[in-house]
């Protein structure tokens, strides 16, 4: 459901850029798509942001701009600051202000000037050289396409600016789309190569991944440790089959000995990976993730098995899942 919202999110967000880039609607209605995307995408301060570009800023019973409709002014880049009546005019202090036209109404303002610049023109007249009677010159229109000029700017500018913040929003909510969707491909894949893999050497790991994610839906803490606890656990079912635990410590090269019992699950993997990589690289690197994930993990089980409770964020445990996930698969890659 939430893969089919994103992917119409997406869709709607690159016809928003469409219609921004080439001009193709009205930017009143380009402003109510940016809402649906907002809405879709659950971005609840940009729906309160759009609403009142597209509904009118709201205005309290003493004639001021609410709370919601000034930060939505300054979202839009509607705020501005001018100098305040009867100031000091050598040092004069500023106050701020918003202007509040819609859009639609600042376009339909724009349109209406460009039609009366198109009809004030000034008036060609005739004089006749063989005439003693000279008609009388009409005054020029020049002042008033001058002020109708200075209409269609200010409203263009204050129109360019508003429709720069939105197209600015737009962009960077595609772009993080098509980065989650990138991400989120790459994961999948991931994750069912090492399902496929878990499923020959470890098949209960399969299942202790699906408690996972039901740990992961819950709004309690204590079940996102629950999670991270079943993370350590499949680390070691996949460690007793690849490299099961023996009381009889290894010898390393520099001459200090190695233990490699039932607790110690990450040593074993670290052998296992060092006797079956031809690169030390990617020993290296594997292994320093290994320890790295490895003490977390049993710093989260040791608080538990004394009775005192590990503080664990959702988004800890998440990145923990991943981390086992793309261990697991380097592992089982050898």
């Amino acid at each position: 459901m939430q893969k089919e919202r994103n992917k119409e999110a997406l869709d709607l967000s690159e016809e928003i850029l469409k219609n921004f880039e080439l001009s193709e609607i009205p930017t009143q209605h380009i402003i109510l798509k940016c809402l649906r995307l907002a809405r879709l995408i659950h971005d609840f301060e940009a729906v309160e942001w759009l609403k009142q570009e597209a509904n009118g800023f709201e205005i309290d019973k003493e004639g001021y701009l609410t709370k919601v409709a000034w930060r939505a002014a300054r979202r839009s880049g509607r705020r501005y600051f001018t100098d305040k009546p009867d100031s000091d005019e050598e040092n004069p202090e500023k106050v701020e202000r918003a202007f509040v036209d819609t859009i639609a109404v600042m376009e339909a303002s724009v349109n209406a000037a460009m039609a009366r610049m198109d009809v004030s023109y000034d008036r060609n007249v005739s004089i006749s050289t063989h005439s003693t009677f000279s008609p009388p010159i009409p005054p020029s229109n020049a002042n008033e396409r001058t002020s109708i000029a200075r209409l269609i700017k200010n409203n263009t500018e204050k129109i360019e600016k508003v429709k720069s913040r939105l197209y600015e929003y737009v962009i960077n909510v595609n772009y993080e789309l098509k980065f989650g969707e990138i991400t989120e491909d790459i994961f999948t894949r991931k994750r069912k190569a090492v399902d496929t893999a878990l499923k020959d050497i470890s098949p209960e790991a399969i299942q202790k991944f699906i408690s996972v994610y039901e740990n992961l839906k819950s709004n309690n803490d204590e079940d996102w440790a629950n999670a991270v606890h079943t993370c350590r656990r499949i680390i070691k079912e996949v460690a007793d089959d690849l490299y099961p635990p023996s009381n009889t410590p290894i010898e390393l090269p520099n001459g200090k000995t190695l233990k490699i019992g039932e607790d110690q699950y990450i040593n074993r993997l670290i052998q296992y990976i060092d006797s079956k990589s031809t690169s030390e690289k990617f020993s290296s690197i594997v292994g320093s993730h290994l320890k790295f994930i490895g003490e977390r993990l049993d710093g989260v089980h040791e608080a538990a098995n004394k009775g005192t409770h590990a503080e664990v964020t959702l988004d800890e445990a998440e990145r923990y899942i991943i981390y086992t996930y793309l261990v697991i698969g380097d592992i089982l890659s050898l």
